[in-house]
């Protein structure tokens, strides 16, 4: 404690008549601290600079204010008892409110319900973060002799409509990149795999997926998670039924929140064989996606066919071609019933490009990267627009 606060201190103590406890309160910062993670020592002045300000509306003038490691120090001088705890309780619920973005309730449907989300605005700033921390990679063998070695990423699913994020993509690229932005072709390369091979890789994402998502719920919050699986392995009775008892073998809590992302689809995939998958997987999977390319020639292949949301990466450069390409998404899209999402939004130009497309749901290096999931929270697109590189 410096001496400018220990006199005040003194004079505080010496001038009182009696000591009363319940005249001391603290406002603590835990939960804006925990919501900035690495970057709290970065931010941590500038987030004491605004709190002090935020303590000083609420208090009277000749109370007293001590900033301690974690928080503030509150000594009221007229205020004691409840009214002191009401007061400083008011204080700290504005503070998080400032800093974690207010609640918002049936805003995002998680599940079929609506409900109350936790909600961490301040991690809209980590998301758009670079990723430095160490990758944990998992090896996992496809043939003889043969091994894929991943990391898993979670991209934030941005909602236009409701400003928020309560989605992540998981994003298998390859173990031995550290950053994942250096490049645009990082991820791990599966489109040459056969039905058992693509099968194991699918089921070890699966797999590492529902640890970090139950390792989420057991904070007491939730998210979905939109797992890739390729439609090698999906659209094969024999390896699809392997991975469908996957999911329904997870717990009925995880269950809801895991979410199939049907990848590398074939440029003509026979009707009754994608019929058919999509029927089986959608028993066990709350919302289906489907990934392909933006010049893809069969979007109707997919109306009528119960797809939550269908999309693609967005090209680096839109051109003309590209632009009717999407029309004729979006079109089917409507037709079908389904949202349509876009992945690879790398820039704060490609951003505002693609959210003038009419596409609802938009990942990527603008949105941001984490190294695990986390909770809900709003994120205001002036916010992603300031934070997009």
């Amino acid at each position: 404690m410096n001496d400018d606060v220990m006199t005040q201190l003194k004079r505080h103590l010496a001038s009182a008549e009696q000591i009363d406890v319940s005249r001391y309160q603290f406002v603590n910062m835990d939960r804006v601290r925990d919501a900035a993670g690495d970057r709290w020592p970065e931010w941590r002045e500038r987030v004491f600079i605004a709190s002090r300000s935020i303590i000083d509306k609420r208090v009277a003038e000749d109370d007293l204010i001590i900033q301690c490691a974690s928080g503030y120090l509150v000594i009221f001088k007229a205020l004691s008892g409840p009214q002191a705890q009401k007061l400083t309780n008011k204080i700290s619920h504005e503070m998080e409110q400032f800093f974690l973005g207010e609640s918002f309730i049936n805003q995002l449907k998680v599940e079929a319900k609506s409900e109350q989300l936790s909600v961490e605005e301040f991690a809209a700033t980590m998301a758009s973060a670079e990723i430095d921390e160490p990758r944990q990679s998992k090896t996992v063998q496809t043939e003889p002799n043969q091994n894929k070695a991943f990391s898993l990423f979670y991209q934030p699913v941005w909602d236009k409509k409701r400003e928020a994020v309560a989605s992540y993509f998981v994003r298998a690229v390859n173990a031995d990149v550290d950053s994942p932005y250096q490049a645009r072709n990082t991820d791990l390369m599966l489109t040459d795999l056969k039905p058992d091979a693509r099968l194991a890789v699918d089921m070890a994402v699966l797999g590492d997926a529902a640890e970090a998502l139950e390792d989420l719920v057991r904070t007491g919050t939730r998210c979905a998670l939109i797992v890739p699986a390729g439609y090698t392995s999906l659209s094969n009775p024999r390896t699809r039924s392997q991975y469908v008892m996957a999911l329904a073998d997870l717990p009925s809590e995880l269950r809801q929140l895991v979410w199939v992302q049907i990848k590398d689809a074939p440029a003509d995939p026979p009707s009754t064989v994608l019929d058919e998958t999509l029927r089986i997987l959608r028993s066990q999977s709350a919302k289906l996606y489907v990934h392909v390319r933006t010049d893809w020639p069969y979007w109707s292949r997919f109306e009528n066919l119960g797809v939550d949301a269908i999309g693609a990466d967005l090209p680096e450069r839109l051109t003309e071609n590209d632009r009717l390409d999407i029309e004729r998404l979006l079109a089917s899209a409507k037709r079908g019933g389904s949202a349509v999402y876009f992945n690879r939004v790398e820039s704060w130009e490609t951003f505002r490009a693609a959210t003038r497309t009419g596409a609802q749901l938009f990942a990527g290096r603008a949105v941001g990267q984490l190294p695990h999931p986390a909770a809900p929270f709003r994120l205001t697109r002036a916010r992603l627009l300031n934070s997009a590189r």
